[in-house]
C-alpha cells in the first residue's frame, strides 16, 4: 500500500464536514462585514514570492520547473497573488474588503498546528490608510473566533512597529534588531537565555523588561499608542471580546509597516490562530500602484487544535433522512419519493444496497440520520411513507402529498 506523503493529511467525511462547518462559519462571519469573497490560481511564478516573501519562505516553497521551462510554485501564502490581482486592475473601487479560503503548501517540518498542505482564511482591507481599517479588520477576527464559540477562551494581542521603533530609538537606540529578536521569542526563551542573551548583546534589561511588560506605556503620551487604544476600544464594544496591547507582538520585519495582532488562546498553550497587520508597501513591491493594506491570515491546523481542546470539533448531526425500502415494489416507489422530498429541499440518502430493513436502520443509525422512510408495497399504493424517528423509535404513516409536513419537522 502506498502511504500518505509526511505533512499531508486526508479528510474523511465525519472530519470534512466538520471543516466544511467551519469555514462556512468563516466566510459568513466575513460577509457579515461587507467582505466580498475572491479566489486566485494554486500555481504561481516563483518570481512572485521572490519579490515579496522572506527567505524562510522561499526555502520553503515547493517549487519546480513546468512543461514550458518555467519556475513555478504551489503558493505558500496569498498575499503576493492578491497584490498581482490588485495590481492587474486599475477599475477596482476602493477600499477593497476581500476574503478567501485557500490551500496552501509549505516544505517545512510537521508538529502539532503546522503541516506541509493547509487551509487558511485570508481577509484584507486595500485602500485605506486609516486606524478604523485596522479597527474593523481586527474586529472581524473577533468576530470570526466568537462565532465559532471561542470567543471568551481566545485574546487579540495588538501592537504598533511604528510605536516600538520609537521606543527603540528612545531607550534602546541603535538595537533594533536585537530588541525585535528578543521581543518575538520572549515567551519561547527560558529566563536564563532572556539574561545571557541580553548580558551578549548589551541590553539594558530594566527597559527591555518595560517594554516586555508594557510598563513603559503607563506614562507614555504618543499618537501611535492613542491609535491602539482607539483600536482596542473599537474591538471591545464591536465584538466584547479579550484586546490588550503587547509590545511583544512584532512579526514579520521585513514586511508590516504599522499595525499588527495576533490571537491566541487565553493560556497561550497552542501556537498563535491568526496573524496578520498593515502591510502598505507590498502592493507597490509588486509593480502595483501605492496601495495601503492590512488584513490578517487564519490556518485550519491550530484552530482545529483548539476547537477540540474546547470540545467544540463535534459533527453535526445528519440532517437529511433515510430512505428504505423493503420490497420490489418500495423500491420503484423510492425514487419518487426521493425526487419529491428533493425538490423541496431535503437531503435524501436512497438505499443502493440489497439488504434487508434491519441491515439498513443499522446503517441509517450509524451514520446519524435521525429519521427513515420505510416504503413498501403498502406505502406505494397508499401513496403515502412510514417515517420512523430513529432517537425515539415513534413511526407513523403520512401522506406523500402532504410531504412539506416532514420537510417542517426536519428543519
Amino acid at each position: 500500500m502506498v502511504e500518505r506523503l509526511r505533512g499531508f493529511r486526508d479528510f474523511y467525511p465525519e472530519e470534512q464536514e466538520i471543516r466544511s462547518e467551519i469555514f462556512r462559519k468563516m466566510k459568513d462571519s466575513c460577509r457579515q462585514f461587507g467582505f466580498k469573497e475572491i479566489d486566485g490560481p494554486s500555481v504561481e511564478n516563483v518570481e512572485l514570492f521572490a519579490n515579496k516573501s522572506g527567505m524562510e519562505i522561499m526555502n520553503q516553497m515547493f517549487s519546480f520547473k513546468d512543461k514550458g521551462g518555467r519556475e513555478v510554485s504551489l503558493i505558500p501564502e496569498f498575499t503576493p497573488t492578491l497584490s498581482r490581482m490588485v495590481s492587474a486592475r486599475k477599475d477596482l473601487v476602493k477600499p477593497l474588503k476581500w476574503f478567501s479560503v485557500e490551500k496552501f503548501w509549505r516544505y517545512e517540518e510537521p508538529q502539532s498546528g503546522r503541516t506541509r498542505e493547509f487551509f487558511q482564511l485570508n481577509a484584507d482591507i486595500l485602500g485605506s490608510e486609516s486606524y478604523l481599517a485596522d479597527a474593523e479588520i481586527s474586529s472581524l477576527a473577533g468576530h470570526i473566533l466568537k462565532n465559532l464559540g471561542i470567543g471568551n477562551a481566545t485574546k487579540l494581542k495588538i501592537n504598533s512597529r511604528i510605536l516600538i521603533d520609537r521606543l527603540i530609538q528612545s531607550y534602546l537606540p541603535g538595537k533594533k534588531e536585537e530588541v525585535y529578536y528578543l521581543l518575538d521569542r520572549w515567551n519561547k526563551l527560558g529566563e536564563e537565555e532572556v539574561g545571557s542573551y541580553i548580558e551578549e548583546k548589551g541590553i539594558d534589561k530594566e527597559i527591555i523588561t518595560s517594554f516586555s511588560t508594557g510598563r513603559i506605556l503607563e506614562t507614555m503620551e504618543d499618537p501611535e499608542l492613542q491609535k491602539l487604544n482607539e483600536i482596542r476600544d473599537y474591538v471591545r464594544s464591536s465584538e466584547a471580546i479579550k484586546v490588550e496591547i503587547d509590545l511583544k507582538i512584532v512579526r514579520g520585519i521585513a514586511y508590516y509597516t504599522g499595525f499588527v495582532m495576533e490571537a491566541s488562546d487565553l493560556e497561550e498553550k497552542f501556537r498563535s490562530i491568526l496573524g496578520g497587520g498593515r502591510y502598505d508597501n507590498v502592493v507597490a513591491q509588486l509593480g502595483g500602484e501605492s496601495t495601503p493594506a492590512t488584513g490578517f491570515a487564519m490556518g485550519d491546523a491550530v484552530l482545529e487544535n483548539i476547537l477540540k481542546a474546547k470540545g467544540l470539533w463535534v459533527q453535526k448531526k445528519e440532517g437529511g433522512i433515510f430512505l428504505a425500502p423493503i420490497d420490489s415494489a418500495g423500491r420503484k416507489y423510492a425514487i419518487r419519493v426521493a425526487s419529491t422530498l428533493r425538490e423541496l429541499g431535503l437531503g435524501v440518502d436512497l438505499n443502493v444496497m440489497d439488504r434487508g430493513i434491519s441491515k439498513q436502520l443499522d446503517y441509517a443509525s450509524k451514520m446519524g440520520y435521525e429519521y427513515v422512510v420505510i416504503l413498501g408495497e403498502s406505502e406505494a399504493k397508499q401513496e403515502s411513507i412510514s417515517l420512523k424517528n430513529m432517537t425515539t423509535g415513534e413511526q407513523k404513516e403520512i401522506e406523500l402529498k402532504n410531504a412539506k409536513e416532514i420537510l417542517e419537522k426536519l428543519r
